[in-house]
């Protein structure tokens, strides 16, 4: 079964979804509804005609490349829950739109507007937020898998000619202006990415070709994180040990606390003390003179 990237994206927009999109836009149901189905085909159509041109798939893969996608919504009912905002979730893929349709947005959101009778702003909004899903799912695989040029055109042309045939009838005029009669699926075999369907169940990890850089690139990822981790111990490890030593009180260096320290006090020589050391002792100069104790001063010893 082929992956049928229309049928993940109006899975998106689901009967609650709709209902709360055409309130939030002031718009009916119904127009909301018609001017989704114009707008789903015409994104994916249009970076089908983008990729198709010399450079065209090198420049979308740098383009996703770029990009931060941690919060980037994967359900497009997560923004009608204001997580993110819807606003700031319909800007952050315009940068998307315009390298797909360049100069010819304002156009196609006019053309949608007047086909399902919405607004062109809500068509654009609700461009914007098939847009913002799409390049999530696109950038997470460039980013984690490697997803190269070559598979990003392999997976577009193998639906090219779905994405043509699923544009209305009323809405003709997106064909004549995007060239989708150029959207044909190359013939023969079928190739490894149209083959199963994995966008319904993993839209993180949809049945995309990966690459050998996506190996390099989650293989470098996971040797900075084990590198900071011993850093940080080893950090912790020094500071804790610094933490352990004592330190005086004056200047924070290390001291040996089981030191005995020596009194600074000077030696008493008054005459009162000298006189009180002669009572207890006999004498006050050297004991250690030879001579019977308290004259053993031999200078002063009787012949």
């Amino acid at each position: 079964m082929a992956v049928h990237l229309i049928s993940y994206l109006k899975d998106q927009f689901t009967p609650a979804v709709v209902d709360k999109l055409g309130s939030v836009l002031n718009e009916s149901p119904v127009d909301t509804l018609k001017a989704i189905n114009g707008v789903l085909p015409t994104l994916l159509g249009g970076l089908t005609r983008r990729i198709q041109a010399t450079g065209g798939a090198s420049a979308i893969i740098s383009f996703l490349d770029k990009g931060d996608y941690s919060n980037v919504p994967l359900e497009i009912s997560q923004t009608l829950d204001n997580h993110p905002p819807l606003s700031e979730t319909v800007t952050a893929s315009r940068g998307f739109l315009d390298h797909i349709f360049d100069d010819k947005l304002t156009r196609v959101t006019e053309l949608v507007g007047t086909y399902s009778g919405v607004k062109p702003q809500s068509a654009m909004t609700l461009l914007g937020l098939a847009g913002t899903i799409l390049m999530g799912v696109l950038g997470r695989q460039e980013q984690e898998n490697g997803l190269t040029g070559s598979g990003l055109k392999t997976l577009l042309l193998g639906q090219a000619t779905e994405f043509q045939k699923s544009v209305p009838e009323g809405l003709g005029s997106i064909n004549s202006l995007l060239g989708f009669d150029e959207l044909v699926t190359p013939t023969g075999p079928q190739t490894e990415v149209q083959g199963t369907d994995n966008f319904s169940g993993n839209a993180v990890d949809p049945n995309i070709p990966k690459s050998p850089e996506g190996d390099r690139r989650q293989e470098n990822v996971r040797w900075l994180r084990w590198a900071m981790i011993a850093i940080a111990i080893l950090i912790i490890a020094l500071l804790i040990q610094k933490c352990s030593q004592n330190q005086n009180g004056v200047d924070g260096i290390s001291t040996d606390s089981t030191a005995r320290v020596e009194s600074n006090e000077v030696e008493d020589t008054s005459a009162a003390t000298k006189q009180s050391v002669e009572e207890a002792n006999g004498q006050t100069a050297d004991s250690t003179a030879s001579g019977p104790l308290g004259i053993r001063d031999s200078t002063k010893a009787k012949p």
